[in-house]
């Protein structure tokens, strides 16, 4: 199997080395972190439909089938896993910080007493799901939910988007109630560092960038940002070592942006996914066990003080 991921990366490098599809985030990756633009990262698949997933109910894992992008699937199926452990503690009301279009906790939760985003349409598709009994944007979050309110906060890869972050970790304090407690997945730095060694430093810059990463600390910095606005951390664990990350950019090539937009390969994905679910999830397994000493994801949880 090693072998196979090596030639699959082969292709994927020289994919990238010849097209443009990423080289014209290279000219503003060094200005992104400054950047007002919204991205879109959270329309998954603007459609109200939930995705179908595969689940290992002994190892806690779910593994989730996003019809555009095995590799998306690859990685949210570590998120989802974890989110879905953690909510056997969740005290509700709940609130889902950064909810997108509702596609990825939909697939993990039957009920969420609020979402939040700023994207006003993903919020559109999100409403769809009725899985929401309030959808906010931030601005009306602010104005409409009163202080202490909330006994959760969940939050899926959003905080390394935000442009004033600072702002945001201040609004989930304020809703929190006291003893509530938080639960957040964002990259790290060494997801920056893993994508260098895989290739090089320019094409860690243009993924970054591509992906709007404004805000990659270590887990001190986000340890001392958290207590700033007396939000306590229990745990920062790491997870996602390089060998996955290697991995999800080769299912990358069958994505939508690949080789996959060609006729026909979109029943390939489907195919892979159905064939190979049972390696997806043991991939999976292994890169959320919190064994690694680095990794280019933290899951952090904790609680307001």
């Amino acid at each position: 199997m090693s072998f196979i991921v090596s030639v699959a990366f082969s292709f994927f490098k020289i994919g990238y080395k010849l097209s443009g599809v990423l080289q014209h985030q290279k000219a503003t990756s060094a200005s992104v972190s400054n950047s007002m633009e919204m991205d879109l990262t959270g329309r998954i698949t603007m459609r109200s439909d939930v995705p179908e997933t595969r689940k290992d109910a002994d190892r806690a894992i779910v593994l989730p089938y996003f019809p555009s992008s095995l590799a998306h699937s690859f990685w949210r199926a570590q998120e989802l896993s974890l989110f879905r452990r953690a909510s056997a503690s969740f005290e509700r009301p709940i609130l889902d910080f950064g909810c997108g279009d509702g596609s990825f906790s939909s697939s993990i939760f039957d009920s969420i007493e609020y979402g939040v985003d700023i994207d006003e349409e993903a919020l559109l598709v999100a409403k769809q799901y009725e899985l929401y009994d309030r959808l906010f944007t931030l601005e009306q979050l602010q104005d409409q939910l009163p202080p202490a309110s909330v006994s959760t906060v969940f939050s899926c890869s959003v905080l390394e988007h935000t442009v004033n972050l600072c702002d945001c970790i201040s609004e989930i304090a304020r809703i929190l109630k006291p003893g509530a407690r938080f639960h957040i997945s964002v990259p790290s730095p060494a997801f920056t560092k893993q994508m260098t060694t895989l290739i090089d430093e320019s094409f860690a810059n243009a993924v970054n960038s591509f992906m709007f990463h404004r805000n990659l600390l270590s887990d001190t910095e986000w340890q001392r940002l958290l207590e700033k606005h007396s939000l306590h951390t229990n745990q920062i664990s790491y997870f996602q070592p390089i060998e996955f990350t290697q991995q999800y950019f080769c299912l990358a090539l069958l994505g939508s942006r690949g080789v996959g937009q060609l006729p026909g390969l979109g029943t390939l994905r489907r195919l892979f996914w159905k064939c190979f679910s049972g390696m997806l999830i043991d991939r999976v397994a292994a890169s959320i066990d919190f064994t690694a000493s680095e990794g280019a994801n933290f899951f952090i949880e904790g609680y307001k003080t």
